[in-house]
């Protein structure tokens, strides 16, 4: 069992050693991380998210007591989260990393590897309806709440200005695309279909490469607030979800899932939203390493509790 968690673990860490020892050396500096960030957030993951979308089959879509479990369990942690962030920072960016940090699981990196190895190919359904939430909710909720964030405006010019300017981002649309084209049932020529899948897949190795760069130009400190993110995520959320699944009567292979991926660490992309926005830069980084490491430890007791 151990080797099921540690196996995806190893190559996150290379990754994230090589990307900060680049950041040390100077190999890769500050600027180069914006640049990745913007890479990434606007090219290569909306591309993932795309084509993720579109290979869905509009059944899975439309599984709405799957879903609405799904919903609870990680929008509930964001929207809670982003509320204590406010009352906590008085800062909405600020705000808004946190709670992307304690509310997003890396379900796509480390949880394929681990429920495949656990349950099967079929496993792969759970971490594409967390994902499609995310990809529909929580990130377009981000994107306009930081654009509403670095606004100039005030009111509702200010949150209207900001929805239309999140609207024009990839990350925004890209996902809403690819669940049209599934409702739809249009299908996808398989050339462009090969070049999304290819652009797309670069997203994991690409984002940790510039999480270790910039984990290597800020100074990763533990404090009260990365040790709350960490009891947040690994401990709070996994929790959410297991009400969340008794809630919607959502039982057997699927419920033991969504609670697993509840209790992964935090996905790699809230470094890539801070580094782009400029705030919680240190923070969102340093929980996301230190969650990373903990995880082997948590995990392991999330799957010995759902099991039994």
């Amino acid at each position: 069992m151990l080797e099921r968690i540690v196996g995806p673990l190893l190559p996150v860490t290379f990754i994230i050693v090589l990307g900060y020892i680049a950041g040390k050396r100077r190999r890769l500096s500050h600027d180069d991380s914006l640049l990745i960030s913007r890479l990434v957030l606007t090219w290569i993951f909306p591309s993932l998210l795309l084509i993720g979308m579109a290979k869905t089959s509009r059944a899975q879509i439309l599984d709405y007591h799957f879903i609405a479990a799904t919903f609870v369990g990680i929008m509930g942690m964001y929207l809670l989260v982003l509320a204590l962030g406010w009352w906590q920072l008085r800062k909405l960016d600020s705000a808004t990393i946190k709670a992307l940090v304690c509310g997003y699981p890396d379900a796509a990196f480390m949880g394929i590897p681990i429920l495949q190895s656990m349950f099967g190919p079929g496993s792969i359904y759970s971490v594409l309806v967390l994902n499609i939430i995310a990809a529909l909710v929580m990130l377009p909720l981000t994107t306009m709440l930081l654009t509403l964030a670095q606004g100039e405006q005030s009111g509702r010019a200010a949150f209207f200005g900001s929805l239309r300017q999140a609207l024009t981002k990839p990350l925004v649309w890209a996902p809403a695309l690819g669940i049209a084209v599934s409702l739809l049932e249009i299908k996808v020529p398989p050339v462009l279909a090969s070049s999304l899948d290819l652009l797309g897949k670069a997203t994991p190795g690409v984002s940790l490469l510039c999480l270790g760069v910039i984990m290597s130009s800020v100074k990763l400190t533990m404090s009260r607030e990365v040790i709350a993110n960490l009891g947040l995520k690994l401990i709070a959320q996994p929790l959410l979800m297991y009400g969340a699944t008794i809630l919607f009567a959502v039982k057997g292979e699927f419920a033991h899932q969504m609670i697993l991926l509840c209790a992964l660490p935090s996905a790699t992309i809230s470094a890539m939203f801070a580094n782009e926005a400029g705030v919680y830069r240190s923070e969102a980084a340093t929980s996301i390493l230190v969650c990373t490491v903990l995880s082997v430890v948590t995990f392991s007791i999330a799957i010995a509790l759902t099991s039994s």
